[in-house]
């Protein structure tokens, strides 16, 4: 038994052993036919795929396979990563996306345009708005050019954008000049120079637009109904719009200057003044109204009230002198027609007279000679207001260039002819209506009831003439109540000034105004200060010969108002 497991165990070892030496012997011819093969690829290659051992090929091409295919698959995969990346982009954004970015960044550079135009549109109006009206020293002129340059510059941007920008354009630059004027008016407080002056320049500004676009002014009253004006007012595109605008800074201002000309100058010479006590109250009372009517012309414009020529329009100061003259006639008429001397008076505006050593006749004293000393005083009143002003009491209403409501001192004309007429003229209605219009009926009765016997006119008022008018008043012939007295005085109203009185200087504006050469540019013409003066503000207040200087820089506004101030 023991034997015969040996053998057997002798024998699988052999075996063994032999299968490693054919194994071997394996490796080497396989070894040979690979060297042999490539010796033969070098030579052919055709060959050696024919003597290759099909068995290590198999082996090879499998291992190339398999790792083919693992990169296929990782290829796919990628491939699969990358499509459904874009796929799921593609549901929230544009599939092209350099082409989406292209379109955003246009849309941001007109944008930036857009808001850049619009920028340079509000500095261009700013600077003009700062040339014309904040950089402005109101101060009168004997050159209407110089005095005028408001006028003309705002007339000037105005109509270069009615002619080369859009209606809005057109819109914001007369909406913002509005405001402005209107702001430089209040800065003026109570200055009836600084007022007139820009009045002056409002009214020819106006002027300058309506001969422009042939427009022609109208009143506030003619515009109808208050809702037709909101309406109109609303709509800053038309030029009717801008002219109706200025028109109603006109009254505004007008009004301001009647108010302060009248508290500043005609109501303290109606409260207690000195007087000599040998002059006579009546040239007293002449001589102190011709010293108050020029003193308000100084007020009005400082240099006619020196004696010399103004730039301004001079119908101002003749309209402003109406509507005094108007209030004055009132309270004259109604001090005169007092009891005596030492009534009370009753209002500021129509009855302030505290001292009756103004009135030219004593207060209550109605007679024949009181009537002539009366005529007498608005005699010289009216030829000083004449000299002045150009008011002429007796041809205004054959003057067709003279804006005027009618004659001055209307009251105290009619009370004076009423006081020499022979009394019993009066009983005939149609003298009454041609004497004295103004005076109602029961008024007329209380003058005459009062009426004093002098050296003129030494008998009394008949008795038969009082009954007359009593008889007429109970007829219904009067207009007015008794109670009506003291009369009051109209609010101050404005009627804006014919092109005629407006029209030479305006003219001349806009002759200049035509030139191709920017005026704003022409060095050396007082009138229009130098732009490159404002970029350096301190030349114009330091003394030349000073070391100090102002360091200079460039303002954007600047060059954007010269390419458009033609």
């Amino acid at each position: 038994m023991m034997k015969g497991r040996t053998t057997n165990s002798v024998q699988s070892k052999r075996s063994i052993k032999n299968g490693r030496k054919d194994q071997k012997l394996q490796k080497r011819s396989s070894q040979k036919r690979l060297s042999e093969q490539e010796k033969h690829v070098d030579s052919d290659p055709s060959e050696a795929y024919e003597t290759v051992d099909v068995a290590y090929l198999d082996d090879d091409v499998t291992e190339r396979k398999e790792k083919e295919a693992r990169e296929c698959i990782n290829a796919d995969v990628w491939e699969d990563a990358s499509n459904g990346a874009l796929s799921a982009g593609s549901e929230n954004e544009s599939p092209d996306v350099v082409h989406f970015d292209d379109v955003s960044s246009r849309e941001k550079i007109e944008h930036l345009e857009k808001r850049i135009e619009r920028l340079e549109e509000e500095l261009r109006e700013v600077a003009a708005l700062e040339i014309s009206l904040y950089s402005v020293v109101p101060d009168h002129s004997s050159s209407s050019h110089k005095l005028h340059t408001p006028a003309r510059r705002l007339s000037r941007i105005y109509i270069h954008a009615c002619k080369h920008f859009t209606r809005g354009k057109r819109a914001s630059i007369a909406r913002n000049s509005v405001s402005g004027l209107v702001l430089v008016a209040r800065s003026c407080g109570n200055d009836v120079s600084r007022l007139t002056f820009w009045l002056s320049n409002i009214i020819s500004l106006r002027d300058i637009i309506s001969q422009a676009f042939g427009k022609s002014h109208h009143t506030s009253e003619s515009n109808g109904s208050k809702k037709g004006l909101q309406q109109l007012l609303e709509d800053w595109q038309e030029t009717e719009t801008f002219t109706t605008s200025l028109e109603t800074i006109e009254q505004w201002v007008f009004s301001r200057i009647v108010e302060s000309v009248w508290w500043q100058v005609f109501t303290p010479y109606m409260q207690s003044t000195e007087s000599n006590s040998s002059e006579k109250q009546g040239s007293f009372s002449t001589s102190l109204w011709n010293n108050a009517f020029r003193e308000a012309l100084q007020r009005l414009c400082p240099v006619r009230g020196a004696g010399h020529e103004c730039g301004c329009l001079p119908v101002l100061a003749r309209m402003v002198m109406e509507k005094c003259i108007s209030r004055f006639d009132v309270a004259m008429f109604n001090a005169i027609l007092r009891e005596s001397e030492h009534q009370i008076p009753t209002d500021p505006v129509s009855d302030p007279i505290l001292d009756s050593k103004v009135l030219p006749i004593p207060a209550g004293e109605l007679s024949f000679g009181s009537g002539a000393q009366l005529k007498n005083a608005i005699g010289n009143w009216s030829r000083c207001l004449t000299e002045m002003f150009g008011m002429n009491s007796e041809d205004d209403d054959d003057d067709d260039h003279v804006e005027s409501d009618g004659k001055a001192f209307v009251l105290l004309n009619e009370l004076s002819d009423l006081l020499m007429l022979p009394k019993d003229m009066l009983t005939e209605s149609s003298i009454r209506e041609e004497i004295c219009p103004s005076i109602t009926l029961p008024l007329i009765k209380r003058i005459l009831c009062n009426f004093t016997p002098d050296e003129f006119c030494p008998d009394h008022v008949p008795g038969a003439v009082l009954e007359e008018l009593n008889s007429a008043e109970s007829n219904g012939d009067e207009t007015l109540p008794e109670e009506s007295f003291p009369y009051a005085a109209s609010s101050v109203s404005y009627t804006p000034p014919s092109t005629m009185n407006v029209g030479e200087k305006v003219a001349e504006l806009a002759g200049k105004m035509s030139r191709n050469v920017s005026m704003i540019q022409s060095r050396g013409y007082t009138s229009d200060e130098e732009l490159e003066e404002l970029d350096s503000p301190l030349t114009s207040i330091v003394d030349k010969s000073s070391d100090v200087t102002d360091s200079f820089t460039s303002n954007e506004r600047y060059k954007l108002l010269r390419q458009v101030w033609v």
